[in-house]
């Protein structure tokens, strides 16, 4: 954006699509539902955009003003942006990180396999059953109020309108979800699990992570040199307006 001449902006696209590149939006809550009590208790699922990076110390900057309330330039500039890091995205996963994204999927699936995350992961679905909630894995949880409220379990609208119904229905599925993570100790055994799995990863593939790492940092120096020739070519990409109330779970 400052590219862009709105260096002051610190607007971001209306509509936040989660996925493993958002690390400007983080949330403390993921495939194994590491929502702590006090947030479950007073967002649920809603816990605002980047507190998670936030609580780590890490400027994290939230959503700015619907897009549609600014000038046409700026929304322009804000949908050329969108394109241009959409753009280079998917190019990186592709190339430069693409040996990672392999690494990131063995780590995934070692976890899912180990015996000791099974086990929490059976103790933790016990206990959503003995309050009424029917999960086999912790993710499915937060997927299905996403899905309640915003109606696609990969895009949370910022600014839709959720129903009071639908809101009180995630943060009790969240704070029970919370409970049971606790007492199951699920993100503390998945947690250790994953660090040795990823160390013996890493120490396996130093090398290429390096070479990966570098290859990176020089594509993403040679994006910053290209912006002010790629805001000229680029096609705004459309954000989404805030979406109306959806329907709540019977």
């Amino acid at each position: 954006m400052t590219a862009a001449g709105y260096p002051d902006s610190g607007n971001l696209p209306f509509s936040i699509r989660s996925g493993s590149a958002n690390l400007a939006f983080a949330q403390p809550w993921g495939t194994w539902g590491y929502l702590g009590d006090a947030e479950a208790q007073q967002y649920g699922f809603r816990v605002p955009p980047g507190s998670a990076l936030s609580a780590l110390g890490i400027d994290a900057p939230g959503p700015g003003p619907n897009p549609a309330s600014l000038p046409q330039a700026e929304q322009t500039a804000i949908g050329k942006c969108a394109t241009i890091v959409q753009d280079f995205t998917d190019a990186a996963d592709s190339g430069a990180l693409a040996s990672i994204g392999t690494l990131t999927s063995d780590i995934y699936n070692d976890v899912l396999r180990d015996a000791a995350v099974k086990n929490a992961t059976r103790a933790w679905s016990a206990c959503m059953a003995r309050n009424g909630y029917r999960f086999s894995q912790p993710e499915a949880v937060f997927r299905q109020e996403i899905q309640n409220m915003f109606g696609d379990v990969h895009q949370i609208n910022t600014g839709a309108t959720v129903s009071a119904a639908a809101n009180q229905a995630q943060i009790a599925a969240a704070v029970t979800d919370a409970s049971c993570t606790d007492s199951a100790d699920l993100a503390g055994i998945y947690f250790a699990v994953l660090a040795s799995y990823e160390q013996q990863l890493v120490n396996a593939n130093q090398q290429a992570l390096t070479a990966a790492v570098q290859q990176y940092r020089a594509a993403y120096a040679k994006e910053l040199a290209r912006l002010p020739a790629l805001l000229k070519t680029a096609k705004a990409n459309p954000f989404l307006a805030p979406a109306g109330p959806k329907p709540t779970r019977s």
